[in-house]
C-alpha cells in the first residue's frame, strides 16, 4: 500500500493523459472533414447545440454530413480555429474589426432582410434587436439583451457558392436559420 500511495502522482497523471489521449482519438474518429460540414460560430454565453443543429440541417446537400454549432469560446485555446467557421453569430459592437474577413453579401440572396452595412457593402443580416422586434432563432440562441447580433459569412468559406467554394451548404443553412423562431 505504501508504494502504491509514493507512487500515486504517476497514476494519477498516467490516468489524466490517457483520458485527454482516447478524447483526441474518438474525436478524429467522429469529427468530419470541413468540406462535409458546416461550421456555426457564435459569440454568446450559451446555445442549444443539438436543437439549432438538427434545424439547420433540414436542407442540406447531399455531400454536407452535418451542421456544428460552436461558441467562440470553444476554441479559446485553438484560436486558429475559428477561421475554419462559415458562418458567424456576432453583435454589432464586434463586427467592424473583423470586416475584412468577411464575405461581402449578395443583397438578393436574401430578400427582405436588414442587412450590416460597411462603405455601402452588405457584411451581415440581421438577427436579434429587440427595438425592432427581430428574434430570430430566440430559442436556440442566448442573446445579451440590448446588444444588436448579425451573421456573417466567412470569405474564404467553401460552403457559400456562387460567391466562393464548390456548394452552398452555408447558405441553406442561413436561409433555414432567417425562419427559426
Amino acid at each position: 500500500m505504501k508504494g502504491i500511495l509514493k507512487n500515486l502522482h504517476r497514476y494519477v497523471l498516467w490516468a489524466v493523459l490517457s483520458a485527454v489521449f482516447w478524447a483526441w482519438i474518438i474525436s478524429l474518429i467522429t469529427d468530419a472533414p470541413a468540406s462535409k460540414k458546416v461550421i456555426l460560430f457564435a459569440d454568446l454565453d450559451a446555445m442549444d447545440r443539438d436543437g439549432l443543429s438538427a434545424a439547420l440541417e433540414e436542407d442540406l446537400p447531399k455531400n454536407i454530413k452535418f451542421v456544428e454549432p460552436q461558441l467562440f469560446v470553444d476554441a479559446m485555446f485553438e484560436p486558429a480555429s475559428v477561421t475554419k467557421g462559415d458562418m458567424f453569430v456576432v453583435s454589432e459592437a464586434q463586427a467592424e474589426g473583423v470586416l475584412q474577413d468577411l464575405a461581402v453579401i449578395d443583397r438578393a440572396v436574401f430578400p427582405g432582410q436588414h442587412f450590416y452595412e460597411f462603405d455601402g457593402k452588405a457584411y451581415g443580416i440581421l438577427l436579434y434587436d429587440e427595438e425592432q422586434g427581430v428574434r430570430i432563432a430566440a430559442k436556440y440562441l442566448a442573446y445579451e439583451p440590448g446588444e444588436i447580433y448579425y451573421l456573417f459569412f466567412n470569405a474564404k468559406s467553401g460552403h457559400i457558392a456562387p460567391w466562393n467554394g464548390d456548394d452552398d451548404a452555408a447558405l441553406r443553412a442561413a436561409r433555414k436559420l432567417l425562419t427559426l423562431e
